[in-house]
């Protein structure tokens, strides 16, 4: 049976605003529909727009699915804030309203982008742009993207290029701080994209002179990569003395200084990137010395020692190095914000080791060890990093996240082991392939080696099932 179709012919016709389920409205190339209230497209009905649909009021679409508006132009252009509703596959998109639109769901454009007059205000949503998506007009701090939560504007790539994120805040003042990304090199998957959000702030404990401003850069299906970055700031954003600011990437792994600030065209930069993250502009700052200590029941040799961690050959690390540990920054607001991370990070055989922190985190922090085959372990609190020197040891159970340390017989206490799998507990997932491991006879640097003695036998048994029996999991805030 065919379905009820509406066809429009001439410029300017007006259409009824309600798509009912079962039909489908097509606009027809070099056609105009003009709405002056809102569009909404029911449950089971379709807009397949090849010309260019003007409205003043809302788009409504209450499809579930992802919905595909056809391949023409869609208009917001009304006097009040409108609001684009569900989730749509646009062509065209013209932002032509000076109230603003507002952005409710996830949405994509694969066409032009055209920002002639008003502010499109992602919220928690997602702009996707397609490979060949393009901006147009001029945009400014009345016209742009406002990405200041948790939703991006998301370009596609199929190639190395450049793109400019038409991105600000409306933070107190409408402000204007684009970001262009160039790709010099790279491979680039189906479904790929740059994602970019920005925070009209000054990044957490920035100190000294800096930008009042940090942008965040994610890629999803693009490897191997090599780009260059710029980030438009405000003179209102800078604190202290500009020249004095350098473009810093701050998270995720490791932090990055790279150029001086360019104080002629208020632009930082960022070249040579293989890693994106969070970036900002911020003097340069002296490190700070952690110095954290640490046992581990897997290598515990009594009276406060470790031995050397062994492979099929020897000791595994030169020196004193018992093992290694990565040491993570957790924000003492929100443990699953992630600071810093440093890792592979010596632990002598007295569980002492010397880690350099970048003088930016001056915050609290709460301070995890990870170790191969060892349950992760986390201060008992945040750890204040104002000072220039930290000192933290991990010598009993006030000092560890839920007293989450084991005593051993002489009365030192170390970090649990026998997490072999690294899924935040002991048990019989660590205990497969342990046992797997001995059964093979296995030897060398390995996981499954739960004592680090080079060999998977009985002994790596034995701390798997004894702390698997005394249900030991992770504690973390």
């Amino acid at each position: 049976m065919m379905l009820p179709v509406f066809l429009l012919f001439a410029d300017g016709l007006m259409a009824e605003n309600i798509i009912t389920s079962g039909t489908t409205l097509r606009v027809t190339a070099g056609t105009t529909m003009v709405s002056s209230n809102s569009l909404t497209i029911q449950n089971g009905g379709a807009l397949n727009n090849a010309g260019t649909v003007i409205l003043a009021g809302n788009l409504n679409n209450l499809n579930a699915a992802v919905t595909n508006l056809g391949t023409g132009t869609i208009n917001m252009a009304g006097t009040a804030a409108q609001q684009i509703n569900g989730q749509n596959i646009i062509q065209n998109l013209t932002i032509n309203n000076a109230a603003g639109v507002n952005l409710n769901a996830n949405n994509s454009v694969n066409g032009v982008l055209t920002i002639t007059n008003g502010r499109l205000t992602l919220g928690a949503n997602n702009l996707f742009l397609g490979t060949a998506a393009t901006i147009a007009g001029t945009p400014s701090a009345s016209a742009m993207v406002v990405a200041t939560a948790a939703g991006q504007m998301r370009k596609s790539f199929s190639a190395a290029g450049s793109f400019s994120f038409p991105v600000g805040d409306n933070t107190g003042t409408a402000e204007y701080a684009p970001v262009t990304v160039s790709f010099t090199g790279g491979s680039y998957g189906a479904g790929n994209y740059v994602g970019v959000n920005l925070l009209n702030s000054a990044y957490p404990g920035a100190t000294g002179s800096y930008i009042n401003r940090y942008w965040n850069i994610t890629q999803n299906g693009i490897t191997g990569f090599t780009s260059n970055a710029t980030f438009k700031y405000m003179q209102a954003d800078v604190v202290g003395t500009e020249n004095l600011i350098y473009c810093l990437r701050i998270t995720p792994t490791s932090v990055v200084y790279f150029s001086a600030t360019n104080t002629a065209t208020d632009l930082l930069t960022a070249n040579g990137i293989t890693e994106f993250g969070s970036f900002t502009g911020v003097q340069q700052l002296t490190g700070k010395t952690l110095n954290l200590t640490a046992l581990l029941e897997s290598l515990y040799d009594g009276g406060g020692t470790m031995r050397k961690a062994q492979n099929a050959t020897g000791d595994q690390f030169s020196g004193n190095t018992a093992d290694q540990v990565n040491i993570e920054l957790h924000s003492s607001a929100s443990y699953a914000n992630k600071i810093y991370t440093i890792s592979n990070v010596n632990l002598s055989t007295t569980g002492t080791s010397a880690i350099t922190i970048p003088g930016i985190h001056s915050n609290s922090y709460y301070v995890t060890v990870r170790h191969r085959n060892s349950i992760e372990t986390t201060t008992a609190a945040p750890v204040s990093f104002a000072g220039a020197t930290i000192n933290y040891n991990f010598d009993g159970p006030v000092k560890a996240y839920g007293g989450n340390l084991l005593l051993m017989s002489d009365g030192w206490y170390t970090i649990y082991g026998g997490d072999v799998n690294q899924d935040g507990s002991v048990d019989t997932g660590d205990m497969t392939p342990v046992d797997n491991d001995a059964a093979d006879y296995a030897a060398g640097y390995l996981p499954t080696d739960a004592n680090g003695d080079g060999i998977v036998d009985t002994a790596d048994i034995t701390i798997v099932d004894n702390n698997g029996a005394a249900y030991v999991t992770s504690a973390i805030p």
